[in-house]
């Protein structure tokens, strides 16, 4: 039976969920400095805190995608390397947010965000977009959870109702 966490064949479910997370993370920092900037920032303060909330809810889902994937690597390669970079830093800055999101709700009530989670936002921020980088190069330099396509045979048949190629197939006439 094949593992749901993984998603079905050229349809992994890692890479579909992550961009939210890598999304809605630096959108609630934003939200923070508009804190800041307009009369009554509560609005801001309280969409942050939405943002993380739904961040990590989804962070989660994608931590257990990602580990069901993780499993599959061979341990000591080069690729289970990047990996465990890649799930480390997503790890560190997930618990980042998951802090700031805890010292956040103690008071929601505010005006403008408080600069500690400010702090750990900015963190968590780099961290996951650096995190984020080993992710793609897990995609695109070694291939992770990408279908390779068959390669085609050295001998290209023609298919049997197309006729032959002719001379003039290969030096057409120039007007």
């Amino acid at each position: 039976m094949a593992n749901p966490l993984r998603g079905g064949r050229g349809r992994p479910l890692h890479p579909a969920l992550v961009h939210f997370p890598i999304a809605l993370y630096p959108v609630s920092l934003l939200f923070d400095g508009i804190s800041y900037l307009v009369d009554d920032g509560n609005p801001f303060v309280k969409g942050a805190f939405a943002l993380l909330v739904v961040a990590l809810a989804v962070s989660l889902l994608a931590v257990l995608t990602g580990f069901s994937d993780f499993l599959l690597v061979p341990a000591g390669s080069s690729t289970w390397r990047v990996a465990v970079i890649h799930m480390t830093l997503q790890l560190v800055g997930s618990a980042l947010f998951l802090a700031n999101t805890v010292l956040r709700s103690r008071d929601l009530d505010v005006t403008t965000s408080p600069i500690g989670p400010i702090v750990l936002s900015a963190v968590g921020v780099v961290l996951i977009w650096v995190g984020a980088q080993f992710g793609r190069d897990l995609v695109f330099r070694h291939a992770q959870r990408v279908e390779v396509p068959e390669q085609p045979s050295e001998t290209l048949e023609p298919h049997p109702e197309e006729p032959p190629p002719t001379a003039q197939d290969e030096h057409p006439a120039h007007p």
